[in-house]
């Protein structure tokens, strides 16, 4: 799908009264294929159930052609499909056990799309199956015929679709930040810190001292960090290799701070206080091990937060929210995948 139809269909979709429905799944990319022959046979079969649904070949095989056309366009020639090949077919996989789930929890929570609405989209809002502005039957009946789909088929991808995006757009909504959570943010975004950290990493300080050696030297590092003791924490570190570095300042609304590439030391960072600069635990993650400490606090006057942070900021609490409930459905549901069908040439 070019980049002038993707907006063509937002623009179109945008003004209808239910939701704003783009179809960024694996029912237009997979006209780039369009008479493409099947690289896993008739299309017989199914790679995975959900719950007591079936997920054919033949989707999986589109999935997979779609990913790929995502990364040619991406990277071009470079992209080694050969080399990649299973890695693609464990992408499409999920995706389409996830568009199921979603599908059925969708469903579950009343969350329907009309026989009504499925028509008219296909009829009037998928330029693919239009000419001069009209729908072509003969089109869609070439497209059904290449993809070896059957209208009902078709029509329940499109389905499943809208249920997607109407049940993500639906959490959006409900993300909508408030005055109050905008005007605190522009509090955060005026605080600045400026975070001083170090890093020790286990298998170097094995392979500079010995096993022995450095298990003990992060034993005393955690008992002096207990104890705020920084002339024991700094003697530790020297004996680690570990050195001390520093942030820059830093909103306290960011998500990430410069240097520190771990996760759980990045939400250990709000651990720390004025009043004690020291953060009295050694912050574990993996190999790596942090010491983190509050080097200096300031205040800048933020006029107004920047036009496009509140809808960031609640498409991203919204997507979470969406993953969240896509998860806790999985967790409920019988899921099997046949690994088989990604070793099928």
């Amino acid at each position: 799908m070019s980049e002038n139809m993707a907006d063509k269909m937002k623009r179109k979709l945008s003004g209808k009264s239910v939701t704003a429905i783009i179809l960024f799944g694996a029912i237009i990319l997979v006209f780039v294929f369009f008479g493409l022959p099947g690289r896993l046979g008739a299309g017989v079969g199914s790679v995975a159930r959900v719950n007591n649904s079936l997920i054919s070949v033949a989707d999986f095989q589109q999935e997979e052609n779609r990913i790929q056309q995502y990364y040619q366009n991406l990277f071009g020639s470079q992209m080694d499909f050969s080399s990649q090949r299973q890695l693609l077919r464990q992408q499409a996989l999920e995706n389409l056990v996830r568009m199921e789930l979603v599908s059925q929890a969708a469903q579950k929570n009343g969350i329907l799309t009309t026989d009504a609405e499925v028509a008219n989209f296909i009829v009037k809002d998928i330029p693919f199956f239009q000419q001069n502005g009209q729908f072509q039957r003969e089109f869609y009946s070439r497209y059904l015929e290449s993809t070896r789909s059957t209208p009902g088929d078709f029509e329940n991808k499109v389905r499943k679709d809208i249920a997607n995006v109407r049940t993500r757009q639906m959490f959006e909504l409900a993300a909508k930040p408030t005055a109050v959570e905008l005007k605190k943010i522009q509090e955060l975004k005026s605080q600045k810190i400026n975070v001083l950290f170090a890093r020790v990493d286990s298998e170097a300080a094995t392979k500079a001292l010995s096993k022995e050696k450095a298990d003990a030297a992060v034993k005393a590092l955690d008992e002096a960090l207990a104890k705020g003791d920084e002339a024991a924490v700094n003697a530790q570190l020297k004996e680690l290799k570990a050195t001390w570095e520093e942030t820059g300042f830093v909103e306290l609304s960011a998500e990430t701070f410069p240097k520190i590439t771990s996760s759980v030391a990045t939400e250990a960072v709000f651990e720390l206080k004025k009043t004690e600069p020291l953060l009295k635990r050694l912050v574990r993650d993996g190999n790596a091990k942090y010491v983190l400490k509050l080097k200096e606090t300031k205040v800048e006057q933020v006029s107004a937060l920047e036009p496009m942070a509140p809808e960031m900021l609640q498409k991203r609490r919204g997507d979470g929210m969406f993953e969240a409930w896509v998860n806790q459905f999985r967790s409920k549901s019988h899921v099997t995948m046949n690994t088989q069908a990604l070793q099928l040439n």
